[in-house]
């Protein structure tokens, strides 16, 4: 366990886990999985006793997964791959029965897994897998306190696949496309949108917030997967209200908590989904105690041509600072054609 806060360092201990999981092999069934160059898709169950913590309990997760081929050759597999789903903590804070559990205050938190792993297949039913890996819990400051829990791993595993593997699938390095599919319109797309949260602070504030968030990004597409661009955010947070009166600062008007900002944005693009993050800076706010930079990153599905759905986890390094769900409008500015590759 990793403490990356002072007040953590009770739960920095090794720790042993366990991982179970079901995958499949896509084959280009779908555009996305041809894109992609046919990534493993699958379902992953993780456990740990936490280092046998008095105060952390033990942890169980279930999250979906993609793993993205980043090198094929033959036999040999070596991909990334991204986990997200729901995590159960057995123990929680609670200022009376278990105060020194400072991570994390709810029993059901949100699990994120990363992992760099490589594959060997030893024969058409057994392959060998090796990995080093980040597990994360967090509850989005749904409810305080929430410094969230990291394990940061190094794997070892073994797969069964009760069917025969495709062995060719490692040669098709390029996707096939339908004819005249790489050529597309160029344009610039904007995306607006608005956003509703909920902060439970009663262990620490005394009270409950909610949240409102404004956003625009404004992105131009570099590959049939990736857009970047820039972005526009302002957030009204009421708990820094509180913050400032607990400070001793004096606050004139409750407006001057508007936070403006302005950053950098990157989408990355799977069918209806698309996977936005954004690192940016603030540019303005009178309470300022979680310094000038801010990290974005939302989930959003476009239900329709011009409307999405999203949810979206602001984090200030590593802590979440509250999750947003909301609804938006996306158009284009087209201004030529251009031919795309890969």
């Amino acid at each position: 366990m990793y403490a990356h806060h002072l007040e953590l360092e009770l739960f920095n201990t090794h720790l042993p886990a366990f991982e179970i999981s079901l995958q499949q092999q896509t084959y280009g069934k779908r555009k996305w999985e041809r894109t992609f160059a046919y990534p493993l898709i699958g379902i992953t169950c993780w456990y740990s006793g936490l280092g046998n913590s008095p105060y952390l309990g033990h942890a169980i997760a279930l999250m979906p997964f993609i793993n993205f081929p980043l090198y094929r050759y033959k036999d040999f597999f070596f991909g990334f791959r991204f986990a997200i789903g729901a995590g159960y903590l057995t123990k929680r804070f609670d200022r009376i029965e278990n105060y020194k559990n400072t991570a994390i205050g709810t029993h059901l938190n949100a699990a994120v897994n990363m992992m760099f792993e490589t594959r060997y297949r030893i024969n058409t039913w057994l392959t060998a897998s090796a990995g080093i890996s980040l597990q994360h819990f967090s509850n989005g400051s749904l409810k305080m306190p929430n410094y969230g829990l990291n394990a940061p791993t190094v794997s070892v595993g073994l797969a069964y696949w009760p069917l025969n593997q495709n062995k060719n699938i490692g040669d098709r390095r390029y996707p096939p496309t339908e004819p005249y599919s790489a050529i597309i319109q160029r344009h610039i797309e904007f995306n607006i949108g608005g956003a509703i949260g909920y902060k439970n602070m009663g262990s620490v504030l005394g009270e409950n917030y909610i949240v409102f968030h404004l956003y625009e990004n404004t992105f131009y597409r570099i590959s049939r997967k990736s857009k970047v661009g820039i972005g526009l955010d302002l957030s009204y947070d009421p708990s820094h209200v509180k913050i400032m009166e607990l400070q001793g600062d004096t606050l004139i008007n409750t407006m001057n908590i508007l936070r403006p900002g302005i950053n950098a944005a990157y989408q990355l693009v799977m069918s209806k989904l698309g996977f936005i993050f954004n690192i940016g800076y603030y540019l303005g706010g009178a309470e300022k105690s979680n310094g000038p930079l801010y990290q974005k990153i939302s989930l959003q599905y476009n239900f329709s041509k011009n409307f999405f759905a999203n949810v979206m986890l602001k984090v200030h390094f590593g802590r979440a600072d509250y999750v947003v769900w909301g609804l938006g409008y996306k158009f284009n500015i087209p201004f030529g054609k251009k031919t795309l590759k890969g």
